[in-house]
């Protein structure tokens, strides 16, 4: 039995996937409405993290991000207080760090295993792969389910160091897309389409940036948030190592101003050109292609 706790969009694709495979599931998400959706997709409805832990093998959080896990682990009916030996953990929480390595420790102190594997579908090759952290022993009590979550996945070492390639991954997302968006802004503010940078130079510029199509790009905490908080952990991170990042710093507070402008609709990071937008005062307008002559 596979117990998935937080089943929104991440959450109802492990469902998907373990939908016709040996494994059974089980259920839980504090919208309950989540967890109908879940029970449609063959899973059995859990009535806490506690309860969802006690009924199986492995255990798979698909959280927002650390203060989700730590309160899922930590609660009451929390996982840890029906977590015994010989079970798994897998989370797939994009989280600080430091949580893996909690998490770990926790699990440990019970004879439980725990492994890290933050899942991304954006890479440059098309699927879901997942980067998995923690101990060999853990990595092989997790492998054949982490083979059925994912199209791909990499044991990168240690609990932590799954989550800094993950957090590297996004910081390359965040500040390609922000990138993107000053020179959009840079074309359109000055009168040129900035269909060409596709069009001619075949650029993989956004299609988004070029529509300011700002609708969220899925349920729940949209790219836009995830961007944001991610970029936040990664500096973090580098605060406590002693890491430059001047360029994330930038692309962080490009993206602190989007987060404070975007509507409550709007969630995916395109939404970032508004921030170069807001610079020159471009408003709302619309591109009028410039009259290029003959």
């Amino acid at each position: 039995m596979v117990g998935v706790i937080g089943v929104g969009y991440i959450g109802k694709t492990f469902l998907d996937r373990l939908a016709d495979t040996e494994y059974d599931t089980v259920a839980y998400d504090v919208d309950e409405s989540q967890v109908e959706a879940a029970t449609e997709r063959g899973a059995t409805a859990a009535e806490s993290p506690a309860d969802a832990t006690r009924r199986s093998e492995f255990v798979v959080l698909a959280l927002p991000g650390t203060p989700e896990v730590e309160a899922v682990m930590e609660a009451d009916d929390g996982v840890l207080g029906a977590l015994s030996a010989g079970q798994t953990v897998v989370d797939a929480t994009t989280t600080h760090p430091e949580t893996s390595r909690d998490c770990e420790r926790w699990c440990e102190q019970r004879g439980a295993a725990f492994v890290e594997a933050p899942i991304t579908r954006a890479a440059p090759r098309d699927g879901a792969h997942m980067m998995v952290g923690g101990t060999d022993e853990a990595y092989e009590s997790a492998r054949k389910l982490i083979e059925v979550l994912s199209d791909d996945h990499l044991h990168v070492g240690p609990a932590g160091k799954a989550t800094i390639l993950k957090l590297a991954l996004q910081m390359r997302y965040a500040g390609r897309t922000a990138l993107d968006s000053e020179i959009v802004e840079f074309t359109r503010d000055n009168g040129v389409d900035p269909a060409h940078l596709r069009e001619f130079f075949g650029m993989n510029v956004s299609e988004r940036l070029l529509d300011r199509e700002f609708a969220q790009g899925i349920e729940g905490l949209g790219g836009l948030a995830i961007w944001h908080k991610d970029i936040g952990y990664a500096r973090e991170v580098a605060r406590e190592t002693g890491t430059a990042l001047p360029i994330n710093g930038a692309v962080h507070e490009a993206y602190k101003t989007t987060v404070r402008r975007a509507g409550p609709d709007e969630g995916h990071a395109a939404t970032v050109l508004r921030y170069w937008e807001l610079l020159n005062d471009a408003g709302e307008r619309a591109f009028q292609p410039a009259d290029d002559g003959g």
